[in-house]
């Protein structure tokens, strides 16, 4: 073989061997390699669970109240004694028919008039107590 036969086989030998060399590079070489990026992680500390209140239990003492009609469609509600503590009982809520009609006097013998209607009248006392508590004191239809 003459030179000249051979100088096609070394061009293309030549272009074999660059072609190796640069793929070895790219699969060789760190860049190459997938990068990992680091995903940021949230932490949550633990919440501490918050209980419902617990509703405060009404003192022990007993209320006495004495509800009647006044003609034609009035009610005259008076306290008539107590067992609580001084300070114990912070208000009195009257109810009339399922209206809120006002507030009557916490001590013995504070009374008041509050409207109702000219027939029957469904009447309620709601006591709140010094501690959060509140409890029905008295129910009645009053005629």
């Amino acid at each position: 073989m003459s030179k000249r036969s051979r100088l096609p086989w070394i061009i293309i030998g030549g272009i074999i061997i660059v072609v190796i060399i640069v793929a070895a590079v790219f699969l060789l070489n760190p860049s190459s390699k997938p990068v990992k990026i680091p995903v940021p992680s949230l932490t949550v500390p633990p919440t501490a669970s918050v209980a419902p209140p617990t509703p405060q239990q009404a003192p022990l003492c007993i209320i006495a109240i004495n509800g009647q009609k006044v003609p034609p469609s009035s009610i005259h509600l008076a306290v008539m004694a107590d067992t609580c503590s001084a300070g114990e009982i912070e208000e009195l809520r009257v109810s009339v028919n399922g209206a809120q009609k006002g507030m009557l006097g916490t001590s013995p013998g504070a009374s008041g008039i509050f409207t109702g209607a000219s027939g029957t009248n469904s009447v309620t006392v709601v006591a709140k107590f010094a501690n959060g508590a509140e409890k029905d004191v008295f129910q009645s239809v009053v005629v």
